[in-house]
């Protein structure tokens, strides 16, 4: 049976003048739940207030626009994490970690959330717990159970625990002070790609980079790396796969660009089109490659392994120019000197291939 890599946009589940959460489906992209793996995109216009939570999944964040304060409390730890993001930004979420956002800003902020939910509710999908509002936990106690547990009288616990309205983002009536970011709580848990260094860097190519726990300390908490990959106008992303049985959700963060990904039995298991906002999956062990298109394309992947590699087929040190020639001439069928020309030739490419002219 074909699998369906379809790349999709990701739909609106809550939207208010507080801002809004994207999410991407396993019902509408099975394939999310075949390789355990979620996305969402929180938006948060100016003023708005992300709702204290935790998560069934580690993930990781990209701040696609805007800045905002983010206030993160790790598993195990008695002091919360007040952070400052910006665009561009890469922040690391591991499991029972609990997180509140807020917008003091003028202007929109906007980030995309990928992560391995293997461990989730629902396999595919994130699933969040709310520490207030109208969905929040504590509306699953009563309030004699909230009373005793605080100490206080019911009434009071009704007051505290029945009275917020919103639903996942709130707009306060005021702006909230004193909460005041500190560049130390950031330290290890939040890296911009401005300062993360290409592996892979091709003039008028694009460049590439993969982040592990060595440029961000916290990815040590997760089984999980991060890939952030920019293409020029009309530059190829070379084919290869990852070897070691590593699954790659991808999201378009600008531009667009043409994918193709090839599967088991010598087939072609996507060929289309994508562009900004698009969500696609690469399966274990399938190829995929990409060309972009006239306005270049970028894009910010999970990758589920903490030491990835990838096998490319192009360039010295690739699969077709290790192999012996003569296996090449006859496990291909070609002549000696067109497996000279593809050594050659493709010895000299790079993982990210400039336009020909």
């Amino acid at each position: 049976m074909a699998v369906d890599l379809s790349p999709k946009a990701g739909k609106a589940i809550f939207e208010s003048d507080a801002g809004a959460y994207v999410t991407w489906s396993s019902a509408d992209q099975p394939i999310l739940t075949d390789m355990k793996v979620g996305a969402g995109l929180l938006v948060l216009q100016p003023q708005g207030l992300a709702l204290p939570h935790y998560a069934d999944s580690p993930k990781f964040g990209f701040v696609l626009e805007g800045k905002a304060t983010v206030g993160l409390v790790l598993a195990g730890e008695s002091k919360q994490k007040v952070i400052e993001l910006k665009k561009g930004d890469i922040i690391v979420f591991p499991l029972g970690n609990l997180t509140w956002w807020y917008n003091d800003g003028e202007s929109k902020f906007s980030i995309v959330m990928l992560g391995d939910s293997s461990v989730a509710v629902h396999t595919g999908n994130f699933s969040y717990f709310f520490l207030a509002g109208a969905i929040g936990v504590f509306n699953g106690l009563s309030t004699e159970f909230l009373s005793t547990a605080w100490g206080i009288e019911e009434a009071h616990a009704q007051s505290l625990f029945r009275s917020q309205p919103a639903v996942l983002l709130t707009k306060p009536a005021q702006r909230l002070h004193d909460i005041k970011p500190s560049s130390s709580d950031a330290r290890g848990v939040v890296l911009n790609i401005e300062h993360a260094p290409p592996e892979v860097c091709v003039k008028k190519g694009g460049h590439t980079t993969t982040l592990t726990s060595a440029h961000l300390a916290m990815l040590k908490e997760v089984a999980f790396t991060l890939n952030i990959t920019k293409l020029e106008p009309k530059a190829m992303r070379s084919p290869g796969f990852l070897p070691d049985a590593a699954v790659q959700v991808v999201y378009v963060t600008k531009g667009s660009g043409r994918v193709q990904i090839a599967g088991t039995d010598g087939g072609n298991a996507l060929n289309e089109e994508v562009k900004e906002g698009c969500l696609f999956v690469v399966p274990s062990f399938f190829v995929m490659s990409v060309i972009a298109g006239d306005e270049g394309m970028e894009w910010v992947a999970l990758i589920k392994t903490s030491k990835p590699h990838y096998n490319y087929f192009t360039g010295k040190t690739s699969l077709m120019n290790i192999f012996t020639p003569q296996i090449l001439e006859a496990s291909l069928n070609a002549s000696p000197d067109l497996v000279k020309l593809l050594r050659t030739k493709g010895g000299a490419q790079s993982a990210i291939i400039p336009p020909s002219n």
